[in-house]
């Protein structure tokens, strides 16, 4: 009956003597022992002078609750005037002489003497098993787990003193590059100081053949006659002018970007060794699995509070912006793709530098890799390497596809979004471009590709996020569709036209619509943070290109609206 609370105890064993362990009329209790014993040991016990004045009664529920290893519950839950007597083995539950009356007559019962013992000797036997068994277990593991952590120490010191070795070296580097530079328009510098000198030196030799003239003039002698002055060129110092230009440095590309990747990362691998492995897969007591841990990323969750839009600046670029790649420094390299010439603006919106992609008949997207090349998609259906010092070579040709949008893997694999008039798909390929390594189409569960004519892609974690006609598909390594944006929940009053993407630190997207205007900042499960960088907030007009700098929390945002356009930077995160 569950509504006296019952406890299941376990099935019942016949109680033991405590001296012989017979299970024969064992129906006495010894107080003084505290043990039940049977007939033929009572009687022992009561002869032996050891035990002569021990108190030896009958065993009966009364004695076992004032004298035995516990108590046994004295009043009934249902009768509180009647003390527990027996065990219902058919409901489970202790009973008083009333229960048994009432509600249990026919079914069978046990002395609860009985159960109390028998549950007492399980609970002993379970935690001697627990003592035996689990116990040195976790003595074990825990052993394990310190030899672990002993080297997992060893092997962190290890590293902090690689990385500080390098760090050291990069320091040394870039200390000797900077005193370079510095040294350089230190001479320029002196070049100047120099000639000045030269030039107060000529003034002075100019003052005294003054005087001395003067004095031959006024002295009136004839050997005037025979004087011959210098000539007036003579005079003039012979070093060139240094050229008169003001100094401007100019940071290499990418520069911070190019540091951490020579710096490198951190990784995390499982060392276990086989003997320990089967240590662990012994330890089945407490039904342990020892598998391989993965790193979790941990994801900022976004909300409104969070995003705060302030426009920074704007500047005007010399064509319509299809596509912006950061380049780190405050910097971005800015492509349309009715040009052959990629320009890298500072944010003042000066151009740095330029590249010229020859025959490429328009640029259509590029991004950087970790060595500072670049990959860029051309519209003579070729993907090419810039170098760093500006060297073009061929690395793929795409046949009858357009190459539009390019992102690299965490492999450096090269994925390229392959475009035709009504459909298209992703192509990945080895870092180098000699070979394709897969295609990916977006299959949703109905088998269905949802990719079709890819516009732009970025690189997620492990996912690639594409921007298509009207949409944004993620999927992820297997060619499945993890979700599908399609613009629907930010309820603007145009249709979701999506043209360019990038993700951001916290792996959430920012994407450009170029009806409506804006920016959806989106997180990685493809659900809608906010509309941000509206037309009201910054002036954004035909939005196409985006990128993020990460180390300056802000985006940069390219107008495509005729040959001249704006680009707009902002932050965007409080």
């Amino acid at each position: 009956m569950s509504d006296q609370g019952a406890t299941a105890f376990p099935v019942q064993t016949m109680v033991e003597c405590g001296i012989c362990g017979g299970t024969f009329n064992v129906d006495w209790f010894c107080k003084t022992c505290g043990g039940s014993l049977c007939d033929t040991c009572y009687q022992a016990h009561q002869t032996a002078s050891l035990f002569r004045n021990h108190i030896v009664v009958p065993r009966t529920v009364e004695v076992l609750r004032l004298h035995g290893p516990a108590k046994i519950a004295e009043i009934c839950r249902i009768h509180p005037t009647k003390e527990i007597s027996t065990y219902c083995n058919d409901c489970k539950i202790p009973c008083c002489v009333l229960c048994h009356h009432e509600k249990h007559n026919r079914h069978e019962f046990s002395p609860i003497e009985d159960k109390y013992l028998s549950a007492e000797k399980s609970l002993d036997q379970y935690t001697r098993e627990l003592q035996t068994d689990v116990k040195p277990s976790l003595d074990a593991l825990k052993d394990s787990l310190k030899h672990h952590l002993k080297k997992h120490d060893e092997q962190i010191e290890k590293e902090k003193d690689e990385i500080n070795t390098l760090r050291y070296t990069l320091k040394q580097k870039v200390d000797e590059s900077c005193d370079l530079l510095l040294k350089e328009l230190d001479q320029a510098k002196q070049d100047f100081r120099n000639f000045e000198k030269e030039i107060d030196s000529s003034k002075q030799r100019l003052d005294q053949l003054i005087k001395d003239l003067e004095i031959m003039i006024g002295e009136g002698k004839l050997d005037i006659i025979e004087y011959s002055p210098p000539t007036r060129k003579s005079l003039i110092p012979a070093s060139p002018l240094p050229v008169l230009k003001v100094p401007k440095f100019v940071p290499g590309r990418d520069l911070i970007g190019l540091i951490q990747n020579k710096i490198g990362r951190i990784e995390f691998h499982d060392q276990i060794s086989d003997n320990e492995e089967a240590n662990a897969s012994s330890n089945t007591a407490l039904d342990i699995d020892i598998s391989e841990q993965k790193s979790l990323i941990q994801v900022k969750v976004f909300d409104k509070d969070d995003i705060e839009v302030t426009k920074v600046k704007s500047f005007k670029s010399k064509f319509g912006v299809s596509s912006l790649t950061s380049a780190g420094n405050n910097s971005a390299w800015v492509m349309c793709n009715n040009s052959n010439t990629m320009y890298l603006y500072d944010s003042n919106g000066d151009v740095v530098r330029s590249i010229k992609v020859k025959n490429s008949q328009g640029i259509n997207d590029m991004v950087i890799t970790r060595s500072g090349d670049m990959i860029v998609t051309c519209r003579d259906k070729t993907v090419r390497r810039v170098s760093v010092g500006g060297e073009v070579s061929t690395l793929i040709n795409t046949g009858d596809y357009m190459p539009t949008g390019v992102c690299l893997t965490d492999k450096e694999e090269i994925v390229v979004c392959m475009c035709m008039m009504f459909g298209g798909h992703l192509a990945v390929f080895s870092p180098d471009g000699r070979s394709k390594v897969r295609e990916i189409r977006g299959v949703d569960s109905q088998g269905n590709p949802q990719i079709i004519i890819p516009h732009r892609v970025v690189c997620n974690d492990e996912d690639l996020c594409v921007v298509c006609r009207s949409k944004v598909v993620c999927v992820d390594e297997s060619d499945n569709v993890k979700w599908v944006y399609d613009g629907k929940q930010a309820n603007l009053r145009g249709s979701f036209n999506p043209r360019g993407i990038c993700v951001d630190k916290y792996h959430n997207l920012l994407v450009t619509d170029y009806i409506n205007n804006c920016v959806h900042y989106v997180d990685r499960e493809g659900g809608l943070i906010q509309v941000i960088m509206t037309q009201e907030q910054t002036g954004l007009w035909k939005p196409w290109g985006i990128c993020v700098d990460d180390e300056t929390g802000q985006v940069w945002v390219g107008n495509h609206d005729g040959d001249v356009s704006d680009v707009v930077i902002a932050k965007y995160l409080k």
